[in-house]
């Protein structure tokens, strides 16, 4: 399993979480990928958002798990959620797309794990 280490290197994911669990959380999802689709430009701590979004989706979606997750949580979305989430890789992956086009993480290692993460949301 990837743990992203690079890419989330001091972001607060916990914070991330509660913010998607105080919010509606496809409504959330598709309002962070929308906003990264459509930027001009992304500070890091936006990249970050994204990354942390696309894993969300994609715990979600293709029932993966991450270390960083709270399991129930993510257990109880994919109960509640799943059918909306699904709708929203194709938004996900140009998002993701779009910030390895122009806002490319300087951190190779980071840029890596971008494009993998790119990969699971995208794929089929």
């Amino acid at each position: 399993m990837a743990t992203y280490e690079h890419l989330l290197k001091s972001y607060d994911v916990h914070d991330a979480l509660d913010d998607i669990a105080s919010a509606d959380p496809p409504a959330y999802l598709r309002r962070c990928f929308a906003e990264g689709h459509s930027a001009s430009s992304l500070s890091w701590g936006r990249v970050q958002q994204l990354a942390v979004c696309a894993m969300v989706l994609d715990a979600v979606v293709n029932d993966r798990e991450y270390d960083v997750f709270e399991h129930e949580l993510i257990a109880d979305w994919r109960i509640h959620y799943a059918g909306a989430c699904t709708r929203l890789k194709s938004t996900a992956a140009q998002a993701l797309h779009r910030v390895l086009e122009q806002d490319r993480p300087q951190d190779p290692e980071a840029a890596a794990e971008l494009e993998q993460l790119a990969s699971r949301v995208g794929g089929p």
